[in-house]
């Protein structure tokens, strides 16, 4: 977990597609790590034990507050809210000095450990676009019933991202018309590799869950849901689809759990 890479994010050439009105998009350093399939077990161990290092600390810094998300190809994804970009800056200053904070023999045991199990590693910021998102009044489940979300990145033609962002309005206007109960929450890469990059995020209890509310979503909205999947499709350069799981035990989140 961020195995003091974020000096990467000193290349932080930057999307600007999102509109500049209000409300403002929240914010998210984005840190994936890729895991040896055979080494899982070591590696969560070392982030565990990370968590857990913080938590007898009693570390309170936002720069090390994370929610991560494993998905079915061993991509573990670590997401740290910030308020501003500027705010990288003390993120990796924090980072830089956390071997001072959990103890140095312990922070070389884990990153040893870690790194160890462990293939790559990169780092990007997004955007969460609340406006581009669905929220279904009357939602089928609540989020604690929904640890699974299908993940689906879009990787958009240059030029396209205010086509895209008109595109998810009309999904959302769509469900909207038509009350469906389950939502997704669209991000956008801001820097990062393969730019421009739409993500759109959708929660359901399971693999099954989702494909059968899928499923019927689709049947639900006919050719209205066909056409709008047509527009993306013309708007893409590739897509690619995703299962990804919640993991509190390898989150962490003080501030929000008391």
């Amino acid at each position: 977990m961020k195995r003091l890479s974020l000096a990467a994010l000193s290349v932080l050439f930057t999307l600007s597609a999102y509109a500049a009105d209000p409300p403002k998009p929240q914010l998210f350093l984005v840190h994936d790590e890729t895991a040896m399939p055979s080494m899982m077990t070591q590696y969560e161990s070392a982030t565990k034990d990370l968590i857990k290092a913080f938590s007898e600390k009693k570390v309170t810094s936002p720069s090390f507050m994370v929610n991560t998300y494993m998905t079915s190809d061993f991509h573990y994804i670590y997401l740290t809210p910030i308020s501003s970009w500027a705010q990288i800056d003390s993120v990796y200053k924090d980072w830089m000095g956390a071997a001072d904070t959990v103890g140095k023999e312990k922070w070389a045991d884990i990153m040893k450990r870690g790194n160890g199990a462990m293939i790559s590693y990169d780092d990007a910021v997004a955007a969460r676009r609340d406006d581009l998102s669905y929220q279904p009044e009357n939602p089928r489940l609540k989020m604690e019933e929904m640890p699974f979300a299908r993940v689906d990145y879009y990787y958009l033609k240059p030029g396209a991202e205010a086509a895209a962002e008109q595109l998810a309005k009309d999904y959302v206007a769509l469900f909207k018309e038509k009350k469906v109960a389950d939502g997704f929450t669209i991000y956008m890469a801001l820097s990062g590799h393969d730019l421009p990059l739409l993500v759109a995020v959708i929660p359901a209890k399971s693999p099954a869950d989702f494909a059968a509310v899928d499923e019927k979503t689709a049947a639900a909205l006919g050719d209205a849901l066909r056409n709008l999947q047509g527009r993306a499709m013309a708007l893409t350069r590739r897509i690619e689809h995703k299962d990804s799981w919640y993991r509190p035990d390898m989150s962490y989140m003080p501030v929000a759990t008391k």
